[in-house]
């Protein structure tokens, strides 16, 4: 990624990935995002987490993608309204880590053994645009621990 972008120190050793921030009481990632949110969008915005989390146990048991992606649209529908908020489904996708491209329907966590793949998804909780991924299979792998990126130059 650091070589990609033409960054003017692209060894590994400046490349720092952590975990993503999350509030402790929702598990919502921490964002400069959720200022936008009121308190009734703010009680439903872990919706997409949840989401993600299904299609994660999903991916864990053996599921294939299409099936992990079906069960977290259920869980949000396409436009849900919950306590009176508005929340519409932008997407839910798993990528392969290593190459970006969108993981195949009919592929599973055993295609992929400890190969991590990224599970991301994008969610409306009224005019606000929450985004948040996780990482299926065995970051270190990647010599990552989380989802967030932090350049070191």
């Amino acid at each position: 990624m650091c070589s990609d972008l033409l960054l003017s120190h692209p060894e590994p050793r400046n490349l720092h990935i952590v975990p993503t921030e999350r509030d402790a009481t929702d598990n919502l990632a921490l964002s400069s995002r959720n200022e936008y949110l009121s308190p009734e969008e703010r009680k439903v915005a872990n919706t997409l987490h949840r989401a993600l989390s299904v299609a994660k146990e999903g991916w864990e048991t053996g599921f294939s993608k299409s099936e992990c992606v079906k069960r977290s649209k259920e869980l949000v529908g396409s436009v849900r309204v919950e306590d009176g908020v508005e929340m519409r489904l932008d997407y839910i996708e798993l990528n392969d880590s290593n190459s970006f491209e969108v993981v195949g329907d009919d592929k599973a966590k055993v295609d992929y053994g400890t190969q991590p793949v990224l599970l991301s998804g994008a969610l409306w909780v009224g005019r606000t645009r929450l985004i948040d991924n996780l990482i299926l299979g065995d970051p270190a792998l990647l010599g990552i621990l989380g989802s967030h990126v932090e350049v070191k130059v």
